[in-house]
């Protein structure tokens, strides 16, 4: 059997195995990785010059950061906070809160943000006397495609941006504009369809109100200071570091961006810093390590630039319908599976297109491909980890939202998203700004 053939195979159970989701992810990548390297298609050096260690090193920095957010109890806070603002208002809050989930997955792990405003707007909801199904699919959907509009906001974007030389601020300048639009029509829709269930309730009493205090929520100040103060500087890094390596030759990686200032805060933490370190989803970092190693069997073996000569035959003299295709390609493929192992893929796609003459520019396949990957992912409950997060939580407190009800809300809120990033781009490639 060719070492071709050994590694698409491998592929493609790595794959099924994921999407199946019966046995740990992180353990699933791990295993065809050591498969690839048992089966001699490549050795063990090769296979680690495979991950990309600049992806690792952003996440890790990030993943600490948040933590020491999160434990400080910076989420319930804000959202608490933010209700107050908003004086319990149902309308107001369906509104709102889905515009902070945006906003916080723009600059932070979905996950974590979904792991905090899923459980808060279950409980203000029961307070309120209206159905929380509604508004926590929203603020999933809108935190998806918050995630699309910076190059931290959602691992595809990560792995695609660090895979293929784009950095913060391209992400910022392509993306954010398609996304802040497609995420502002896609709240009128989902807000103009659940409106029903939102009505104000009576029944709640003034009491009520005051003993929800968000300053009771802080677990630690001093550690929500210094997180924050990190969290500031990390993404201040994340915009300049190409300056000051230019003007000040001080070698500011992206990884580097992040990880200084988190460790920075785990010094100043000083014996919290244990903690804040055992919190961090470790299962994450080595997945994609062993993603990286069986996505590379592809590339070592010239599966992915066979791949790519066969797309580029196909959309030699259509380039519009090659970067549609990328959009709704991605965003269908990422509501059936892991948008991670999808955008990794892809990434080696996009590298090996480029060699073929005739295709679009790289930048701009790369921002439909992003875009697709972030967005699609809303199409069903288990199409991006923040969609499963949210769904478990209601699971856990007797409230299952359901495929059904989560379809009906999500599909064509999805549909609404991706035609509006289909369409941005399309402005993008008629324009030449990309």
């Amino acid at each position: 059997m060719s070492h071709e053939l050994i590694a698409i195979i491998i592929f493609l159970l790595t794959y099924i195995a994921i999407a199946t989701e019966k046995v740990s992810r992180t353990v699933v990548a791990f295993t065809g990785a050591l498969m690839l390297i048992l089966f001699n298609v490549f050795d063990i050096n090769e296979a680690v010059s495979f991950i990309s260690w600049e992806t690792i090193g952003l996440l890790f920095g990030m993943f600490i950061i948040v933590a020491a957010l999160s434990d400080a109890g910076f989420f319930t806070f804000l959202a608490l906070v933010l209700a107050r603002w908003l004086k319990y208002s149902p309308t107001k809050i369906f509104i709102f809160f889905p515009i902070i989930t945006a906003l916080l997955s723009a600059f932070m792990d979905s996950v974590t943000v979904m792991l905090f405003f899923a459980t808060l707007t279950y409980e203000l909801c029961k307070m309120l006397k209206i159905k929380p199904a509604p508004l926590i699919i929203t603020e999933v959907i809108l935190a998806n495609i918050g995630g699309s509009a910076t190059m931290v906001g959602d691992p595809p974007n990560v792995i695609l941006g660090l895979k293929l030389g784009y950095y913060f601020n391209d992400f910022v300048i392509h993306n954010a504009p398609i996304s802040i639009v497609a995420g502002a029509v896609t709240l009128i829709y989902c807000y103009m369809v659940s409106r029903k269930h939102i009505a104000p309730a009576e029944g709640m009493h003034k009491k009520e109100y005051e003993e929800m205090d968000p300053a009771e929520a802080i677990e630690n100040k001093k550690q929500l200071k210094v997180a924050l103060a990190a969290f500031g500087t990390a993404i201040f890094f994340l915009i300049t570091h190409g300056y000051i390596e230019k003007y000040f030759h001080i070698p500011l990686t992206v990884p580097l961006a992040a990880m200084i200032p988190a460790f920075i805060m785990l010094v100043i933490l000083g014996k919290k810093s244990e903690e804040i370190l055992l919190k961090i989803d470790y299962g994450v970092i080595l997945f994609f390590m062993g993603l990286f190693v069986v996505v590379g069997g592809l590339e070592h073996t010239g599966v992915v630039n066979t791949i790519a000569g066969y797309i580029t035959s196909i959309f030699k003299d259509n380039h519009m319908g090659l970067l549609s295709t990328l959009v709704w390609g991605s965003g269908i493929t990422s509501g059936v599976i892991d948008n991670i192992p999808f955008a990794l893929s892809m990434a080696y796609v996009l590298q090996n297109i480029v060699k073929f003459a005739g295709v679009p520019a790289l930048s701009i396949m790369v921002w439909a491909t992003s875009l697709g990957a972030d967005i699609g992912g809303n199409f069903s409950p288990i199409g991006a980890s923040a969609n499963v997060v949210a769904y478990t939580t209601m699971e856990k407190r007797g409230q299952s939202i359901g495929w059904a009800r989560w379809l009906k809300l999500s599909i064509p809120a999805t549909l609404i998203a991706l035609t509006i990033s289909n369409i941005g781009i399309y402005i993008k490639y008629i324009t030449g700004f990309f």
